[in-house]
């Protein structure tokens, strides 16, 4: 009997302890054995229920204190952690010492301090871990990195071709070649691995050559460029989390020009030599994973070829002189089979 009515003063003297409640204000929130969110959980309590709070997490309402000797004159009074984030002290469903975090209860003070916080004070609500209908498609087995998108600077050096002029080239000068490239490819519905893609590439390059003709103190300019679009596919051999080797190949369909600038004792003269064209590109790059989600930095050579080919002109020269015969199949810049290759360096996004 006297066992009995020291359990029974125990508890009442605990709940006397923990005369304060508080609400919970999320969907689901952890009860925890240590002031600490790495501890163990004790309990999941739901959104709306009530639990016990330790009566030393409350301060007097607003109303009771004197705030002419108040350490919180000028602060208006709610709890002992409304300061900084904490943990408030509470017991689990067996009645054991556990603790909660302030973040997920709304204590219930019976006064205007209630009004300071709202019972539902997130949007989205952190632990509300249900999803919408209807669910995504495919959940939960959502494709990743379905779908590539590539921008790509390049570089190289340019192809030794050029209007066939009627004098001897006392000097050439043949630059680089710079160019863009952007891909857009997904992932082959066939494939289980996530190694080829299909896509289409757009693709654009100038160059500039300079020459210094033996006769008539002539000199020419001819200002080349090449924009084309066409499909690809792409092979993945190799890969890890942080590097993917691939190998590609596809088809452009061209608009090759030059613009052939001579400069003649008797003036200066211009002409558009220009064809529509067909060329295979190759491409082997590497794509390095950055600490940006899904986003690569990609680095590689790339092979165009080239199919033999002439660039023609429908303007009829005025300084003849500086010329070939126009219409004539001399009058033309040809180009034979060749490779050009370029640098290639960009960034790759997969989403």
């Amino acid at each position: 009997m006297i066992k009995t009515c020291s359990h029974i003063l125990l508890l009442f003297l605990s709940h006397s302890v923990f005369a304060g409640q508080g609400i919970i204000t999320t969907l689901e929130a952890p009860i925890m054995s240590s002031p600490s969110m790495t501890s163990q959980v004790r309990q999941l309590i739901r959104k709306g229920e009530k639990l016990y709070i330790h009566d030393k997490h409350f301060k007097n309402g607003p109303l009771e204190i004197s705030y002419d000797n108040s350490a919180d004159t000028g602060f208006f009074p709610i709890n002992m952690n409304d300061k900084g984030e904490g943990f408030y002290q509470t017991k689990d469903r067996n009645g054991q010492t556990a603790y909660i975090s302030t973040r997920y209860v709304k204590l219930i003070t019976h006064d205007v301090r209630e009004f300071t916080q709202n019972i539902t004070p997130y949007n989205p609500d952190p632990n509300d871990y249900r999803l919408e209908e209807p669910l995504p498609k495919n959940y939960p087995l959502v494709e990743k990195n379905k779908y590539r998108a590539v921008f790509n600077f390049s570089m190289g050096p340019d192809l030794k071709t050029n209007y066939n002029y009627n004098s001897v080239l006392a000097e050439e000068d043949f630059s680089n070649h710079y160019g863009f490239e952007l891909k857009y490819s997904r992932k082959a519905g066939w494939d289980k691995e996530n190694r080829f893609y299909f896509g289409g590439m757009l693709r654009g390059w100038t160059s500039k050559s300079r020459f210094r003709l033996y006769n008539d103190n002539r000199s020419a300019t001819e200002d080349k460029s090449q924009l084309g679009i066409g499909p690809f596919i792409s092979y993945d051999p190799w890969r890890n989390k942080d590097f993917t080797l691939t190998f590609s190949g596809g088809v452009l369909f061209n608009y090759d020009r030059n613009l052939v600038t001579q400069n003649h004792p008797f003036g200066e003269e211009q002409r558009l030599f220009s064809a529509f064209t067909v060329t295979p590109v190759f491409s082997t790059f590497a794509q390095i994973q950055t600490n940006v989600p899904d986003l690569a930095i990609v680095a590689g050579i790339q092979t165009q070829i080239y199919l033999p080919h002439s660039l023609t002109t429908s303007k009829e020269p005025t300084l003849n002189t500086a010329w070939r015969s126009f219409g004539s199949s001399e009058d033309q810049i040809d180009i034979p089979f060749s490779a050009q290759w370029s640098a290639v360096i960009g960034i790759q996004s997969y989403y």
